[in-house]
């Protein structure tokens, strides 16, 4: 007797790198997705990609993103976290806006990349409260204090896998699509101070792992543009439309589903 079994259906990862107010392009990126029926079935991100990726986790459009960034006080909330030195304000907006949500409760797989200030190394957050797991991923030292998780003291992951393909693919993803905020041959190797005043040479290879990888030219830009963050969508849309045949091409051959725009 013989059996038909059905080809396994490929999973789509998104990968989205750091990079400050830059993180304005994963916007952009993201609409170009959506006008052509690729939606990412998990996430991965650091920092800015962190903080981008928990809301497409949590089920929000490029286009809701931006909605809801654009009725935050920035201002406000730049001179606060300027005197504290803390990101709890973000923790604060990103909570009121997911709802205090923990990983277990988004509608796709996520994770946010993080630096354990002790030695360097990568911490990956899958559990807990989403919105502390983001600030963890985007605390700059000396500009932010670390954020404490399970007893780690955690700075941004840009230090330790600042496009997190790698992380993708461990979510289950055969097909992953990342986005590198800045040239990513600058990550390749990070000489690391530790919180303890030591030398870590840090070598990275979570963008390796992108089987595509798109690179919008923001070299204009410093992680603090906040206000060029339309021009930087726009960036990030016009560079993610020249990979949209090759993102569908490689979807077709792994069987996984164009949605219906």
């Amino acid at each position: 007797m013989f059996r038909l079994f059905r080809r396994r259906q490929g999973v789509l990862g998104l990968a989205l790198g750091s990079g400050g107010a830059k993180g304005m392009a994963h916007l952009g990126a993201l609409r170009a997705f959506a006008e052509h029926g690729i939606a990412f079935d998990v996430v991965a991100g650091t920092s800015a990609g962190a903080l981008v990726g928990s809301m497409v986790a949590g089920g929000y459009s490029s286009r809701d993103i931006a909605e809801l960034l654009r009725r935050v006080d920035v201002k406000g909330m730049a001179i606060s976290m300027f005197f504290s030195k803390s990101l709890n304000p973000v923790r604060v907006a990103l909570d009121d806006m997911l709802g205090e949500i923990d990983f277990s409760k988004l509608k796709k797989p996520f994770a946010a990349v993080a630096t354990d200030t002790a030695d360097g190394s990568q911490v990956v957050l899958r559990a807990g409260n989403v919105a502390r797991a983001v600030t963890a991923s985007c605390a700059v030292p000396p500009y932010f204090r670390p954020v404490t998780v399970e007893g780690k003291r955690l700075a941004d992951g840009v230090y330790s896998n600042a496009v997190p393909g790698d992380v993708a693919r461990s979510l289950g993803a055969n097909l992953v699509v990342g986005i590198a905020l800045s040239p990513v041959e600058q990550y390749r190797t990070i000489e690391y101070v530790t919180e303890g005043g030591g030398h870590v040479t840090v070598r990275q290879t979570g963008f390796s792992a992108c089987d595509i990888l798109l690179e919008p030219d923001l070299s204009a830009y410093s992680p603090t543009s906040v206000l060029s963050a339309s021009h930087m969508q726009e960036i990030g849309y016009a560079c993610a439309q020249q990979h949209i045949g090759e993102i569908l091409e490689a979807m077709r051959r792994r069987r996984i589903r164009v949605h219906t725009v």
